[in-house]
């Protein structure tokens, strides 16, 4: 069985502030439907766990957070594919591709 869970971008960043570029949370709180957002996977599958970086588009708002569909194909697994959808918050946004 496949599984992801997504990893805290703010996190991440504090953890190397000098490497890890993050967009202001202004930002990243405020995308809007169109949206790309590269957040980071890590999956966990029959061979082990592989963490990739992955686009997806914005498609609502959902309280404070979005839902959006996945972008990419992850090169570890072909069980999760473009059109999943993925529910994620602004501090798992670590790039921001504007839709316009």
């Amino acid at each position: 069985m496949v599984s992801y869970t997504l990893d805290n971008g703010e996190t991440l960043h504090a953890q190397a502030p000098d490497t890890f570029y993050l967009p202001p949370g202004e930002m990243r709180a405020g995308l809007n439907v169109g949206d790309f957002a590269k957040l980071v996977f890590r999956i966990t599958h029959e061979a082990g766990e592989n963490v990739e970086r992955m686009w997806v588009i914005v498609q609502a708002r959902q309280g404070a957070g979005y839902l959006g569909t996945l972008d990419n194909q992850p090169y570890c697994t072909q069980a999760l594919a473009p059109g999943l959808q993925v529910a994620f918050g602004p501090e798992h946004v670590i790039q921001i591709l504007r839709g316009d």
